[in-house]
Formats: C-alpha cells, sequence, structure tokens
C-alpha cells in the first residue's frame, strides 16, 4: 500500500517510519515548511518531499493528514480539489477532537473519510516510534476507511478499537482529562508541597515516585481499587486537617481540593471501602456540590 504523509512534525514523522519499517510504501512527505519535511523524509528513510498538500496524494492509497486540527479541513479541500486522489484512496486525519466528517470534499473526489488517533502523549520522535505500538488508536468514518485503518493499526502492533464520529468530543474530553489534567493535577500537588515547605524541584522529584506508584496499581489492580488513601478508609480527621492547612492557601487551592475530594468519595463507595454513614459524614465535611458557604471543619 501507498502511504502519503501531510503533516511532517512528531506523529507524522513517527508514523512515517514505523509503516515503512513493516512494508508499506511512503510515496510523499509533504509539510509548508519544506525543510521540516526533508527532515522527516530523512529520519523515514523514503518519500518524495512535496511541497503542495494536494499534490502530495498522487498516487497514493492512504492519505495521512498529520496536521494541526484548525488544518484539517483546508488540508482535505486541497487534497480533494487536486485532481492528484486517487478513485478509493482514504483520507484520514489524525485528530482526537473532530470527526472523519470534517474531511470536506472527500467523497466527491472519490475517496474514503476517515480518522485515526493514537491515544498517546508524544515528546519526540524517538518516544512515538517507541510508544505507538500497543497504542490503542481510535477509528471513525466511513466503514471502508475503518477497515483500512484497522489494518495498518494491527500491522504497526497497535490496538484499534472504533468509535461513533458523534462521539469524539466526550472521548478527547476524557482524553485530555488524564493527559493534560494529570499534569495540572501534579502542579496543584507540587504547590501544596512548596507552601510547607519543600523546594518545587525536590517536590516533583519526590512525588513522582508516589505517581508512578498509582499508575502500577491502576495496571495491576485496575479501577476502582487502585484508589488508597484517607478518603478510601473514612479518615475524616485527616481530611479536617487538610481542609484546615488550606483555608490558608490563596486562591482556589481549597475549592479544589473540595471537588477533588467529593469525587473521590464517588470512587471510595464504587471500591466499597467506604460506609454509606462515612461517605455522608465525609461530603458533609466537604461541602455541597457548588460549596455555598463552605461548610467549614
Amino acid at each position: 500500500m501507498k502511504v502519503a504523509i501531510i503533516g511532517a512534525g512528531v506523529l507524522g514523522t513517527s508514523l512515517g517510519i514505523l509503516l515503512r519499517r513493516v512494508g508499506y510504501e511512503i510515496v510523499a512527505v509533504c509539510s509548508p515548511n519544506r525543510r521540516s519535511a526533508q527532515e522527516a523524509r530523512i529520519l523515514i528513510g523514503a518519500g518524495d518531499v512535496v511541497g503542495d498538500n494536494g499534490m502530495a496524494a498522487l498516487g497514493a492509497d492512504l492519505v495521512i493528514l498529520a496536521v494541526p486540527d484548525r488544518a484539517i479541513a483546508s488540508v482535505a479541500i486541497e487534497v480533494s480539489a487536486s485532481g492528484a486522489l486517487k478513485r478509493g484512496a482514504i483520507v484520514a486525519h489524525c485528530a482526537g477532537g473532530l470527526p472523519a466528517g470534517v474531511l470536506s470534499g472527500v467523497t466527491a473526489a472519490g475517496g474514503f473519510k476517515g480518522a485515526i488517533h493514537p491515544l498517546q502523549s508524544f515528546a519526540d520522535v524517538d518516544s512515538a516510534v517507541r510508544m505507538l505500538p500497543e497504542t490503542f488508536f481510535f477509528l471513525e468514518g466511513e466503514q471502508e476507511a475503518v477497515d483500512v485503518l484497522r489494518s495498518v493499526v494491527i500491522a504497526l502492533d497497535g490496538r484499534p478499537v472504533e468509535i461513533a464520529g458523534a462521539d469524539k468530543a466526550l472521548y478527547h474530553a476524557g482524553a485530555a482529562a488524564a493527559s493534560n489534567f494529570l499534569v495540572t493535577l501534579v502542579n496543584y500537588a507540587v504547590t501544596l508541597l512548596f507552601h510547607a515547605g519543600v523546594p518545587k524541584d525536590a517536590a516533583l522529584a519526590a512525588l513522582l515516585p508516589l505517581i508512578k506508584g498509582t499508575v502500577s496499581n491502576l495496571e495491576t489492580v485496575g479501577l476502582p481499587d487502585a484508589l488508597t488513601g484517607p478518603i478510601a478508609r473514612g479518615d475524616l480527621g485527616t481530611v479536617q486537617r487538610h481542609l484546615r492547612a488550606l483555608e490558608t492557601m490563596p486562591g482556589d487551592m481549597a475549592r479544589l481540593y473540595r471537588q477533588l475530594a467529593r469525587k473521590t468519595v464517588e470512587v471510595a463507595k464504587a471500591k466499597g471501602s467506604l460506609e454509606e454513614d462515612d461517605a455522608q459524614k465525609l461530603l458533609d465535611l466537604l461541602g455541597g456540590p457548588d460549596f455555598p458557604g463552605e461548610g467549614r471543619p
């Protein structure tokens, strides 16, 4: 199968490297920045460097749009209007939050629309090449496209999962919560340790083994059993002490703790480690969902 890659960033380059390794023919690498395309082509080891998005699709059976979300619709129009798109070719974007339906003009040009999103975060090409195998890839679009994309993922030793286009925004919100909000939550924890007198660099270094242990627990025992700590134990006294300390903090630090703690009570109840009476005492302590009056400990 002949593949054209439009977008020479981390994902486009790493997909090109891996696809070539498993026997796909990379025929074109395209980017608005010709130097980026040339560098990607060197890493991939194949493909012509093409400066025009539309012409990059010439002769390709699969056109992968690894471009920023905001550019997907316009690039799809360029590909569709170029006259270079092969009838029956698959055009697939890599965005997690957009449906394949944003690929305007592809159907009229004789192609099939699809979307392929690896549920992973990549810092650079080396880490992406290492991590993409075994990654879950979420697929949607026209069935002809999904069938081809599933075979691509399997060839990469990935794990394909089909999803409805109408559910992409909610799916992507969940992905953002797990990845982006984790960074925010760690920043929150580092801030608390810093105000407790721990230097920020030391705070992050100290928290990372705890975070890795929690992730290991999630891998080993799953949800909700991976939950530990005072709320899981119904330790009202410890939560009271947390709240007293947090009341001295600036901004919304205490409010965020209350919100997270209320959700954690739900997880603890699902785990079965928290009796209903203790759960209610914790919720009373934490205040109502909107915290009117912020019930004091």
